[in-house]
């Protein structure tokens, strides 16, 4: 393209932002009739200036080089007919043109300016599945989601405003995460588990976690619960709830210091199994497939040490309680005997590497 043409192409379409500027107009009209300009004069040029020779679609690609100021036709046209239609084609061809590039170019910035300011303000409906949701935030958000992250999990994260150094990866969600409307909008239907964290605003009042469990197991009865709890006595609520799984961060950081105490190096040892973003070995849970049921924990055992993995224990349902129970409420037995017998529904835990995790989830 000419120096000359390039600069009458830009100035006919700047007439085409200016129009679409200072008149209201329907986009779908204007391509329309755009369309219908192209179509007409190229049927014009394949009778007057080619006498029906040739195929109509070589007279579109002409009349389209003609729109840009290129081509012999466009500087030349060898009939009066000819050059209506170049004239026609360059001031409002090109016009409708520029108001159709510009409207298109208008909705895909301000489409994309709602994305990334939704994400920041966190407005926006999450779209993943099978994801995470952290409902609130602490001082033990930042460590869990970077455990979640580095295990290949995606997370959704639900909090009053966005928090400081929030990965990017991450989704936030800004809102109350006992509130409906807000569990929809991180996904909650679609997601695998959540993980409801204390309040700091509420201290050792355990009260709001128990209404944000009630919230996800009324809008999401499927995920997977895990509920972090400052007072044991409101277990029992927690469980009205329907909690699976619930800890007592206080209680477990105060276990493992006071391990430490006794057992010299052990801290390295637990900070491994305890951490999935290390590269190294976490725990993981596994249930039984029935081909093992009535075999015994020495043949199951034998079997994941061959495939790298260490077994520790078991996880059996309690006996005696009639219905589900949720999976945390079953007994647990550390190294049980090689000889019991395997019966069915059982967990089996061991301590696999991080990587064997990250390829599972």
């Amino acid at each position: 393209m000419s120096a000359q043409s390039f600069v009458k192409t830009v100035k006919n379409a700047r007439r085409g932002v200016s129009l679409a500027q200072k008149i209201h107009y329907r986009l779908a009209a204007i391509v329309l009739a755009l369309l219908g300009m192209l179509m007409f004069s190229a049927f014009f040029v394949w009778w007057q200036e080619r006498g029906f020779t040739g195929s109509y679609l070589d007279a579109l690609w002409t009349v389209l080089f003609t729109l840009i100021g290129q081509g012999e036709f466009a500087t030349s046209p060898h009939t009066f007919g000819g050059r209506i239609i170049v004239f026609l084609l360059s001031i409002f061809g090109v016009a409708m043109f520029g108001v159709v590039f510009a409207e298109v170019v208008q909705r895909i910035i301000n489409s994309r300016i709602r994305q990334i300011i939704g994400e920041m303000m966190g407005i926006n409906t999450c779209k993943f599945e099978g994801h995470v949701i952290i409902c609130g935030w602490n001082e033990r958000a930042p460590y869990i989601l970077k455990e979640l992250t580095s295990s290949g999990n995606q997370a959704a994260v639900i909090a009053k405003e966005r928090p400081e150094g929030l990965e990017g990866d991450a989704f936030f969600v800004q809102g109350n995460p006992s509130e409906r409307d807000t569990l929809i909008r991180s996904g909650v239907q679609k997601a695998h588990s959540a993980i409801i964290l204390g309040d700091p605003d509420f201290g050792t009042d355990d009260s709001h976690s128990i209404l944000t469990a009630l919230a996800v197991e009324d809008t999401a009865p499927d995920v997977y619960t895990v509920m972090e709890l400052k007072n044991p006595d409101n277990e029992r609520y927690a469980r009205y709830a329907h909690v699976d799984d619930i800890l007592y961060s206080d209680s477990l950081i105060a276990g493992i210091a006071s391990m430490c105490t006794q057992n010299e190096g052990i801290s390295a040892f637990i900070r491994d199994i305890l951490s999935t973003a290390d590269d190294g070995h976490s725990f993981a849970s596994f249930d039984v497939p029935d081909e093992y049921r009535g075999r015994t924990i020495r043949e199951m055992f034998t079997y994941l040490k061959g495939e790298g993995g260490l077994p520790v224990g078991v996880l059996t349902p309690p006996t005696g309680i009639a219905g589900h129970v949720p999976a945390s409420e079953w007994v647990s037995q550390v190294n049980p005997s090689e000889d019991m017998k395997i019966t069915l529904p059982m967990k089996v835990v061991c301590i696999v590497k991080d990587s064997y995790i990250a390829q599972k989830s």
